[in-house]
């Protein structure tokens, strides 16, 4: 794997179909042996809106961390369109910000080189509207509740017009009136935007492209097109890849056993054989590396059990990652029948 990384800038002079970002042969990991991208390559042009997959666990987050420069890749390069505004919605509000007023709390997300906003309050009211959230604006933080919360962290988001906006699940705790808000905005908005979500219908109304993050491979597949059609494709690539390496087995096999059998002949018989197991080996060599199904949650069924009594859950430990590091918890959680 190359050493030392760049992060290059170009002249900021945004247009249709050029590229905001790219990802050159970008690496990264958080611990040897563990990587999240392996000489990872993208970009993202202007006025794209990109849906970004891939299986629970793959680094989406840490990708996004890289596009907004939290974190510094190990090896490649990331060019930046010069002066790229960014905004990315937080998933929960900093505690010291809960005891300041809605107003406040917006005029935080501007910074201090675009000095004072003098038609704030308008532009708050915006994006309220946009996430289906009436408030005043001088209500205290704390004062609302968690979803209600949800939409202010993605209003903040929406109110400094990024050139760059990037959503992480942004239909969580929204009802259908503020998803319906949200896609209307996301279909006029004309700039890039990089989403997350696990909302199918709310991301083919929008989506114009998909970047694919394998776990397995550490490498960012681009595609083309609305989501549905994406993930057909995606889908129809993954049924090929494996009849192709269905056959490939068999020929393999059917290889092996002749070569077994002309190995007991003995003389010129030997050097055919050689030939067979050279053959199956470049086979083996040529079989297809499938995308293979996310493992991570299994589904499972707990079976009814009408005479069960007392205490039928407990948990005592948990592992939490924080600061990029497992670490376990202890805890003391119990659920007794009908509780």
């Amino acid at each position: 794997m190359p050493s030392g990384f760049f992060i290059i800038i170009f002249p900021k002079t945004m247009s249709e179909n050029e590229v905001a970002i790219r990802f050159n042969e970008v690496s990264f990991e958080y611990s040897r042996n563990k990587p999240i991208l392996d000489e990872a390559s993208f970009s993202l042009r202007q006025g794209s809106k990109i849906t970004l997959m891939g299986q629970n666990g793959a680094g989406k987050s840490t990708l996004l961390q890289l596009i907004t420069r939290a974190l510094k890749p190990e090896s490649g390069t990331i060019h930046v369109t010069k002066n790229l505004t960014v905004a990315c919605a937080q998933q929960v509000i900093p505690r010291e910000e809960m005891e300041i007023t809605v107003r406040d709390f917006f005029a935080k997300h501007f910074s201090i080189n675009q000095g004072k906003i003098y038609d704030l309050d308008p532009r708050i009211e915006k994006v309220l509207a946009i996430v289906n959230l009436k408030a005043p604006l001088d209500r205290i933080i704390k004062t609302f509740s968690g979803g209600q919360q949800a939409r202010l962290l993605l209003a903040s988001a929406l109110i400094t017009n990024p050139d760059l906006l990037i959503l992480d699940e942004p239909t969580n705790n929204l009802d259908p009136a503020g998803i319906q808000h949200l896609t209307e905005f996301l279909v006029n908005y004309n700039k890039t935007c990089l989403v997350i979500s696990h909302d199918a219908d709310f991301l083919n109304s929008f989506t114009d492209g998909v970047l694919y993050l394998d776990i397995f491979t550490h490498k960012v597949e681009q595609y083309l097109g609305d989501y549905y059609t994406v993930v057909e494709e995606i889908s129809a690539r993954i049924e090929k890849e494996k009849r192709k390496n269905a056959q490939y087995e068999k020929e393999i096999i059917a290889n092996k056993e002749k070569a077994n059998f002309f190995a007991n002949k003995g003389g010129k018989m030997r050097l055919v054989a050689r030939k067979m197991r050279n053959k199956a080996q470049e086979m083996e060599e040529s079989k297809v590396d499938v995308r293979r199904e996310d493992k991570a949650i299994r589904p499972f069924t707990i079976p009814h059990q009408e005479n069960l009594i007392g205490e039928i859950l407990r948990i005592d430990s948990v592992t939490i990652v924080k600061n990029y590091e497992p670490e376990e918890k202890t805890i003391n959680i119990s659920l007794r029948k009908n509780q």
